[in-house]
């Protein structure tokens, strides 16, 4: 009985959290209280408080189901036996698992462009902040490894390589979410965009 009860109330939380996101998506985070969302998803407003103190909880639970699996692959690449290419790799597939998944598309979509970091949620540019910030420092620990193995074209500094890298990427996937009408395939386009930057990098052969 408890392990089902468990079971129902994560299911619930679920709910919520889905809820939310496609409401936030569809009216903007600072239009949309707990009462729409408890309405849409077909709850009272007590189930939405019992999973959740305010707006900004449940805001910040929606962040960290897509922001943990990204902190869990940026930390297996610090002890990557070729970290450029492992680097290279991630990035490859950070960019396809967001053009696979339009759930991702739609969070990242409120994440950058349907959310006013003011008020309520104003503490949520800190959050974000320390989420960059934390791609920056694995980002460059490992073009330091990369450069240590003398992978990095002379000059690169992996501090300056890892910013660069940080805005490149984010700007990608900000400016794909906010143009539907005009995407590109971005599963396809991944590889070669990446390589793009990396090819600033890299040591030539």
């Amino acid at each position: 009985m408890v392990r089902r009860t468990k079971a129902e109330a994560e299911q619930t939380r679920s709910l919520i959290l889905d809820t939310a996101e496609r409401l936030f998506f569809t009216k903007g985070v600072s239009r949309t209280t707990l009462a729409e969302i408890a309405t849409a998803a077909g709850l009272t407003r007590g189930a939405i408080y019992w999973h959740f103190a305010n707006k900004l909880e449940l805001f910040n639970a929606m962040h960290e189901r897509v922001a943990l699996p990204f902190t869990e692959a940026m930390e297996k690449l610090l002890h990557a036996e070729d970290p450029l290419a492992a680097l290279r790799e991630r990035c490859v597939l950070d960019l396809q698992d967001i053009a696979a998944c339009p759930q991702l598309q739609q969070v990242l979509a409120v994440l950058l462009h349907k959310c006013e970091y003011v008020d309520e949620l104003g503490e949520l540019c800190l959050r974000f902040d320390q989420q960059n910030k934390c791609f920056v420092e694995h980002s460059e620990t490992v073009l330091a490894r990369a450069h240590a193995l003398g992978q990095l074209r002379d000059g690169v500094e992996p501090r300056r390589a890892a910013i660069a890298l940080h805005n490149y990427m984010l700007g990608t996937i900000s400016d794909w979410l906010f143009a539907p009408d005009l995407r590109y395939r971005l599963a396809d386009e991944a590889g070669p965009l990446v390589d793009l930057f990396f090819a600033g990098l890299e040591r030539p052969a």
